[in-house]
């Protein structure tokens, strides 16, 4: 039987106790630099005329702007996700530290720069990737939507392409959710590698992750009401849940498949 998302959440908050003070500070501090860097980011647009009005008005009229300002975006959310990349994987090590009795610390945020980072860069760069290959069609579709002075038949064809983009970037999550998990454990992975196993750990496993993460909605929803700050204690939550769920579904993998099974399995795979 399947370990329950309650029994998931309960094992998170026992494991979390008397730790919220180390957990809040390696929030802040992550915070802190994705902030300085967002900063940056509105800083340099203004800058080089991105926000300005004749290319937000004027030229998302003939949806040159539109393109611009999404080429600018990119670039900006290709140096987001690097330093996010070179970030988040010492983020979840604490947390893997902790729920599985180890020492942990604040040093564990450096664990990517320690621990092949071009292959945690590569691996959240190949995931932006997908997503914006998800997001084209969208794109295109508004593209010409503006062109065309959004017709009926465009707007029609607009939101169904959107919700199309929600629902595949929902999958694309769920499926590559471990990735980083296994890359941690095991930096000698490679990355295609870990994208796979993440598939495999992920069969059957679906809906329980979805439920999971809709389970927060709520949460997450007072941590925004609250400006921000209550989220400095609900991501730790959520994240040691996330650890939970991880070791629950390898423990479960591991126990019905063979040993030998598996390595060999493993072994076959090749590292990029």
């Amino acid at each position: 039987m399947k370990t329950t998302s309650a029994e998931l959440k309960l094992r998170a908050r026992r494991k979390l106790k008397g730790k919220y003070p180390i957990s809040v500070g390696a929030g802040l501090i992550i915070g802190a630099v994705l902030s300085v860097l967002i900063t940056v980011f509105i800083i340099f647009a203004i800058i080089f005329g991105v926000t300005s009005e004749r290319l937000f008005y004027d030229g998302l009229d003939s949806g040159i702007g539109y393109i611009l300002f999404q080429i600018f975006t990119i670039l900006f959310g290709i140096i987001y996700t690097a330093v996010m990349a070179l970030l988040m994987p010492g983020y979840i090590k604490m947390f893997l530290n902790i729920t599985t009795d180890q020492k942990y610390g604040i040093s564990d945020l450096v664990f990517a720069l320690k621990n092949k980072p071009l292959k945690f860069i590569g691996i959240n760069l190949l995931l932006f990737l997908i997503g914006i290959i998800i997001g084209i069609p969208f794109m295109v579709v508004f593209v010409v939507s503006i062109i065309t002075d959004f017709i009926p038949v465009m707007l029609v064809l607009l939101v169904l392409m959107y919700i199309a983009l929600i629902v595949g970037s929902i999958v694309v999550t769920i499926y590559f959710s471990q990735c980083l998990f296994i890359l941690i454990e095991s930096p000698d992975k490679g990355v295609l590698q870990c994208l796979r196993e993440s598939v495999e750990l992920m069969k059957g496993n679906k809906g329980r992750f979805f439920y999971i993460m809709l389970s927060f909605t709520g949460m997450l929803l007072l941590g925004y009401g609250s400006m921000g700050i209550g989220l400095l204690w609900i991501m730790p939550y959520i994240q040691c849940t996330l650890t939970e769920f991880y070791l629950d579904i390898k423990t479960e993998r591991t126990e019905s498949v063979p040993a030998s099974q598996v390595d060999h399995s493993y072994e076959s795979m090749q590292n990029y």
